[in-house]
């Protein structure tokens, strides 16, 4: 089980993050109980149930929550997690770029200087999963700036090798986006099917919806009415709002 794979909530959606919201609340709640709940191992409910909220676009739920986790954040995975989430969250906030970006960016540098650290402890499948969630948020941020070129080069980047169904979905699906913005649509097309593969190889339900979204977006409007279905359908069943908003914008107007 890879660390960089359990409950970031956009740039990723593994295990308890590809459960109903419900359920993976259901399921936090069980272990939120002693002893666990009395040790500093709760940190990994808290980030969980911080992720829930994320997903459910409770956003100041969120921010509590990971407010909460930082005096028990003790090793670097979850040092790792918190940063990464906290980035997320703030890119959430704002809907000014520069200055989401500008209060994520300390979090985000925290984050490389401790994966910079423990790399070489880390299971190399932890390190791809690591090294392509803090890629992506650049990544994110590039493409929110309007410099998708910078982005596609970022992805571009990462190892060619499938290390990890995570990290491959996660380069694949960068280089489908940057790809279909310069308008080489059959090669981002190809990639987004596959990053929709790697989702399902990783069992990533979440990614496997935001993977079929990039595929309705490259085929356009009069193509992607089956696509489109597919990806509703498992979102309703998630019962999960961040993906069903995304999925009520890829509609057509």
């Amino acid at each position: 089980m890879a660390i960089g794979s359990i409950w970031e909530v956009e740039r990723d959606g593994g295990l308890i993050g590809d459960l109903p919201v419900q359920l993976c609340v259901d399921q936090l709640r069980l272990w939120d109980r002693p002893p666990l709940s009395e040790s500093r191992a709760r940190v990994w409910i808290l980030l969980g149930l911080a992720g829930v909220a994320l997903r459910r676009r409770s956003f100041d739920d969120a921010r509590t929550l990971l407010e909460g986790a930082v005096a028990l954040v003790d090793s670097p995975a979850a040092q790792l997690e918190h940063h990464l989430a906290t980035c997320y969250l703030l890119t959430r906030l704002d809907a000014d770029v520069r200055r989401a970006e500008a209060a994520a960016r300390p979090h985000l540098e925290a984050a490389r200087r401790i994966l910079e650290t423990v790399r070489a402890e880390l299971d190399p499948s932890d390190a791809a999963c690591f090294q392509a969630r803090l890629l992506d948020h650049e990544a994110f941020d590039a493409n929110r700036r309007g410099d998708s070129a910078r982005a596609l080069a970022m992805y571009r980047s990462l190892p060619a090798e499938d290390v990890h169904p995570f990290a491959s979905y996660r380069r694949d699906a960068g280089l489908a986006f940057g790809l279909h913005r310069q308008g080489a649509h059959d090669e981002a097309l190809r990639l987004a099917q596959r990053a929709c593969e790697h989702a399902g190889d990783g069992g990533y339900v979440r990614l496997r919806v935001m993977g079929l979204l990039m595929v309705a977006r490259i085929q356009g409007a009069s193509h992607n009415a089956s696509t489109l279905t597919r990806a509703a359908a498992i979102a309703k069943r998630l019962e999960d709002p961040e993906l069903l908003i995304r999925v009520e914008r890829a509609q057509p107007k």
